[in-house]
Order: C-alpha cells, then structure tokens, then sequence
C-alpha cells in the first residue's frame, strides 16, 4: 500500500496509523477509478464497527497520494506470528478464528464482502484478539459492477473458485478463503503450496487440498470432513455462515464431532498432488487461458499495492480537509453498505435480528450524521461518545396518502396502509413489498415512493431510499417529508452539501419538522457551527419533545460550548425516553 505511519492523534489523545496510497497512475481512467473505489470503500468500511475489526477513522487526498487514518492495532499480523512462532495450538487456533468468523458474518449481514482474507490482514494484539484489516477490496453486494470487466481481485492462495473465475460472489467465498487460513494454521502449510499461477488458479477451481491430516498427522479425522465441506467448489455446498464452519471445526479439535467419509469427488481430487495440465483445445483450455490471464492481472500489482476500503458512493474529489477526529464529531451511522436496488421485483432487504424483535410500535428514532473530516464505528450510545444524529421519522411525521395529479385507486389505498402499518411494526422488508404493491397499482403515488424510501433508509439502503425520495419529489415537488428523508441519506454518504440543501427545502415547506431540524443540526455540528446546530436542536425537541436521539445530539453540543449541566439533563431525558420506548 505504500508507507504506513504511526501518528498521534492530539485532540483525543490516541494513536493511529495512517496508510498511504499512491494514486498517481498515468492512465487517467484508471486513477479515477482507483480514487472512487478508495472513496467508496473507506467510507463503507467507517461503518463498521465490531470488536474484530480494524477501524477506519479518516480519508484524505492531497495531490497524487490518499491517506487512509485507522485504528493502531499493537501488535503482530497472523501471517508474522505463523512464520515466526511455533504453530498455534488447537485451543488458540479455535478462538482466533471463532473472532474472525463473527467479524465476517457481521459484515456479511450488512451486505459487505472483504474478498481477502488472508493471515497478512489479521492483526493479533498482544492480549490475542484477533482484528481483521484492510477491507480493501471489499465492495457492496449488490448487482452494480464496482471493477473492471474481467479484473479479479484478491490474493490467490486464499481465493474461492467463484472468486478467480469472476463469478458474483457472497459471504462464501470469505468463508472459503477462512478456510484456507484455518487449514494453514493447522498444518503450516497453504491448501496448494507453492506454484505457479495458472497452475495454482487451475487447483483451486478444479481439485481439491491434501487432507489436512496428511499434513498434521496429530489433527483428528473430523477435521477433514469440517475443511472439506467449507472448501467445496460450489458456495452452495459450505456452511450457511462463517461461525457454523468454525464451531464445527472446533467440536472436531475437541473430538466432539464423529468423521465422516469424504465424498468420492473430494477423497479423488483430495488424492491428486501433481499438476496435470488439460488438453490445449476446447473450453477448458480457454479456461486455463482465462486463469493465467486473470492471474496477469493480479500479479500487475494494481491492487496488490493499493487495497481501500468498503465502498459507497463517491461524490467529491477532496473528502477531507483535516486528518484529525474531532472529539465532538458526531457518531456515525453503520451504512450497511448492501443497497439493494429499488426494484419492484427484488425487495430484499432484510431486517437485522435486531429489528425484527422490535415489539409492534412505532420504531425508534435512529441517527444521519456521519463526519466528512473522521467517521466513527457504530457501538451503542455511551454518555462519552459522540453524539447519532436523529434520521427516522416518527409515525406522525409518515407521508399521509394523498391525491397527486389524479385520484388514488382505492384498492391502492390497502397496501399503502398495511406498509405503514408495517413499518410501525419494524417490518421494513415487507413494508417495501407493501409500497411497491402500492406504487403497481398507481406509479404517480409520492407519498407511496417516500414511504418506500423511508423503509429502505431503516435498512440502511441508501442509494435505493435516494431513488425513492428522489422518485416522490420529482411526483411532489413540496414534499418536505422526501426532502428530510434524502437528506439523512445523503449524510451518509458524506455528501453533505447536497444534504443540507435538502433539509433546508424540508424545512422551507415544513419549518416544524424534527426530523429535517435534527439532521441539519447535525450537519452544523460537524462544521463546528455549534450555536446554529444547538438552535437546530433546540427547534427539533421542541416540535417533538420525546425526540430521544435530538436530546443527545444537544447534550453534546452543550458539553462542547461548556454547558455541562445542560449537557447531563439532556442526558438523563434521553435515557428516559430511550427506556418508555422499550417498554
């Protein structure tokens, strides 16, 4: 990636380290796309907030390099410790991996992919947490291409066959590269050890590893049936998630989980140690072809040099001006990067377990702001934490159904409610099925579009929620509600200009609503204007007192201008109210 620093963070007293990346590449096509892939990532990969994994505070770009500010791990990477240690024991090797596993599910299930897990991007810190880094290949799973026709991207001896053959990929192809990493830190060795490319290309698509028993005669037989299921050619053939395949794996470390037989394929292929070529003719030696092409590509070292993180939607060249996070920025939304699009065929959003055991009420306010300067991962509201800026509307603030330019169809009408009545519930899956029903059976309903947006913006599917707001005003120009609603997900990308220019149209139609007052506070408070964002405040708790996430964003904002006394009443209000709203 280029020079990595270890820096001092001076207003909140922490280390960080910054990586370095050098954009400047001459094919002008190919620096952009290397800067909007950069921008996307990182942002995406701010979102993520997990225990094990490795923080992104910042991005930066000035002139032909781009700076990316993370969290200073102390410590040694996976692939150090494997060369230099001994090999880990089983008890280790369990947990270590059982970390890596529930950070994977957690990005999986926020619809982001790293596609390169290998040791050299496990950090293990002195105490033995295990941190997974460099989310720099990572991208959004959803159906818009994000690389280059034909460029595979990753590092080879730990990639799943979809992966090299350039096939779309899911949380199972970083369940197949988890694998790889568990069989080496079992036997010392890669799936395939060392080749050459095309030939190790063509094993990993097509054969299948030495058993890691004959490579560790000391490893029960159990272990072979667990690596062999999480190492299968088709994702469909592998655990559901990477915690099944590492608690499988452990309860046969621990002789808990009988062996079972190997299929015939896996004990042949299994069984096949030297490289035997196919013949030069016909589809499979394109195949080969394709392979030694795809690993060029590789090998060139584009993205072997430079790995960004997660993506989003780049909107501006320059992201930030200041490598420092401020203390007082505000806390960040996790923009569970999987936005899917708003098509009426495919609402696929899911709600986090979280939300589906919300009880049937109106959901509870959640937050917009993300710094432009520094973004921090999501963890619950702590008193010392910055503050999550309010983005979901209450049920009285829900686009009321309402005539456009004709009159609805009344069987429109059902599914327009029953969605809202969804939403109120934490359905927002069937909510979106709901409004799209309601948007079939009459195209020019606004308020079924902004309702719809509304349900996408709970799951975090911004660039759907974009479309749908964008959808309503263009049906309804005074639609303060969409504006409010586009607003908050615009934050979330980091385009806040455009953001406070929505909240400002919302409130120029609707100079009452919290939702649009909350959020442009938030975007004042992360310029530091702080007597306008506490005004801003101060009208959102107004126009609603039980604006629990407003509460905090002014304590904030008043411990910041010295009000702590202010600060600690805005505090317990919010405790409060946060507590009526569970009970």
């Amino acid at each position: 990636m280029g020079v990595v620093y270890l820096a001092e963070d001076p207003l909140l007293n922490r280390q960080v380290a910054i990586k370095t990346i050098d954009l400047g590449v001459e094919d002008p096509s190919e620096r952009e796309f290397l800067r909007n892939r950069l921008l996307r990532d990182a942002r995406a990969a701010a979102a993520l907030s997990h225990p094990n994994i490795v923080g992104v505070y910042d991005v930066l770009e000035q002139g032909d390099t781009a700076y990316l500010v993370m969290e200073y791990v102390a410590g040694e990477s996976l692939a150090a410790r494997l060369k230099n240690g001994p090999r880990p024991d089983p008890e280790s090797i369990v947990r270590m991996l059982r970390q890596m596993a529930a950070a994977l599910d957690y990005t999986h299930s926020r619809g982001v992919i790293h596609r390169d897990i290998k040791p050299g991007n496990v950090m293990i810190e002195a105490g033995g947490t295990a941190k997974i880094m460099d989310f720099g290949i990572a991208r959004i799973s959803d159906t818009r291409t994000v690389t280059p026709t034909g460029m595979v991207m990753g590092t080879v001896e730990y990639m799943a066959p979809e992966q090299i053959k350039g096939e779309t990929v899911d949380g199972r192809a970083d369940q197949f590269s988890l694998a790889a990493v568990a069989y080496q830190m079992m036997t010392g060795s890669t799936l395939f050890g060392q080749h050459a490319l095309a030939t190790l290309t063509y094993k990993i698509v097509h054969e299948m590893p030495q058993p890691a028993t004959a490579r560790n005669a000391a490893l029960p037989s159990a272990v072979d049936t667990v690596l062999a299921k999480a190492l299968a050619k088709l994702p469909n053939e592998r655990y559901p998630t990477c915690s099944e395949f590492i608690e499988a794996l452990g309860a046969a470390l621990s002789g808990k989980l009988p062996a079972l037989p190997l299929t015939a394929a896996a004990n042949a292929a299994a069984t096949t140690i030297a490289y035997v070529p196919p013949a030069p003719t016909g589809g499979s030696g394109k195949r080969v072809w394709l392979s030694l092409g795809l690993g060029v590509l590789i090998a060139g070292g584009v993205l072997a040099l430079w790995k960004p993180w997660v993506q989003a939607p780049a909107s501006k060249a320059v992201v930030a001006t200041d490598t420092h996070v401020p203390a007082e920025a505000p806390k960040q939304v996790p923009v569970a990067p999987a936005e899917n699009k708003p098509h009426p065929a495919k609402p696929k959003g899911t709600p986090t377990p979280k939300e589906t055991a919300k009880p049937k009420e109106t959901p509870p306010p959640k937050e917009t702001g993300k710094l432009k300067e520094a973004v921090k991962p999501e963890e619950p509201p702590k008193p010392e934490e910055t503050p999550k800026p309010e983005e979901t509307p209450r049920s009285e603030e829900l686009p009321k159904l309402e005539a456009n330019d004709r009159p609805i169809p009344k069987e429109a009408t059902l599914p327009f409610f029953r969605g809202q009545e969804q939403m109120k519930a934490g359905d927002y899956a069937g909510a979106i099925q709901s409004f799209t029903k309601a948007i079939s059976l009459h195209p020019k309903n606004a308020q079924a579009y902004a309702s719809r947006g509304s349900a996408h913006q709970r799951l975090e599917q911004n660039v759907a929620a974009i479309e749908d707001y964008s959808e309503a005003i263009r049906l309804a120009p005074r639609g303060a509600f969409a504006y409010s609603g586009r607003g908050v997900c615009l934050v979330r990308l980091h385009r806040d200009d455009e953001a406070f220019a929505d909240f400002n149209r919302a409130l120029e139609f609707e100079p009452a609503l919290a939702s649009a007052l909350n959020g442009r506070g938030g975007v004042y408070f992360r310029r530091r204007q702080y007597a306008q964002a506490l005004r801003d405040y101060n009208a959102a708790i107004q126009a609603n007192p039980r604006f629990a996430q407003a509460y905090l964003n002014r304590a904030r904002a008043r411990e910041i201008t010295g009000d702590a006394a202010g600060a600690r009443a805005d505090l317990q209000m919010q405790e409060r109210l946060r507590n009526q709203e569970k009970n």
